[in-house]
């Protein structure tokens, strides 16, 4: 899937692999912005955010979808169903419901999303192309060839970024894909598009 986790406010730890380091600060960090600042507060629930991003790059798979369903319930409430964040909650969590193995709750939450961005941000949206491409991911590892395929198309043609565009052959959720000429053709399509689009900058 296209792992589009909010960053984390210790990126910089994150980003040298020290998870550990990151975990911890954003721990301390969380815990007094709750008592401080209420669990609503926006600085709160990007923390919230953040450490669950972090449980998921750990492997920490059930407290980080724990820590995306509270982000969740609050910003639905707080934030709005349309917004940004709200919908990035959203599609974190089908990331790690579909890394758990539910992918019907994954693809549920995930053709909401697209839904959404579909009407607030525009069928062109890299957005919009990420929640199609998540679907097209989810639809191979529940082996349905035909609608993975179509899905993975219609994100590529339709506003998914460059950098995923390149990694399609590479991506472990489409595994199920491989040997399949459509598959080799969407690939090759793909890597012509994203080097068509590096051209144009």
């Amino acid at each position: 899937m296209w792992h589009g986790l909010s960053p984390a406010t210790t990126a910089s730890f994150s980003d040298e692999g020290h998870n550990a380091d990151a975990e911890r600060l954003d721990r301390e960090t969380l815990d007094i912005q709750r008592r401080l600042l209420g669990p609503e507060d926006p600085d709160t629930l990007n923390s919230m955010s953040s450490l669950a991003g972090i449980l998921y790059r750990e492997g920490h798979n059930a407290e980080a979808e724990k820590l995306f369903r509270e982000t969740l319930d609050i910003e639905r409430g707080v934030r709005g169903p349309d917004n940004p964040d709200t919908l990035n909650s959203m599609s974190n969590l089908a990331e790690v419901l579909s890394r758990e193995g539910h992918y019907a709750e994954a693809e549920t939450l995930d053709r909401a999303t697209l839904v959404i961005r579909r009407r607030v941000i525009g069928p062109e949206h890299p957005d919009t192309a990420a929640s199609t491409y998540n679907l097209g991911c989810i639809a191979a590892l529940r082996r349905q060839r035909d609608e993975a395929l179509a899905l993975v198309r219609e994100a590529v043609d339709h506003g998914l970024e460059s950098s995923v565009d390149l990694g399609i052959d590479k991506e472990p959720d489409l595994k199920s894909l491989h040997g399949d000429p459509r598959f080799d053709a969407l690939v090759a399509h793909a890597k012509e598009k994203a080097a068509a689009a590096q051209k144009s900058k």
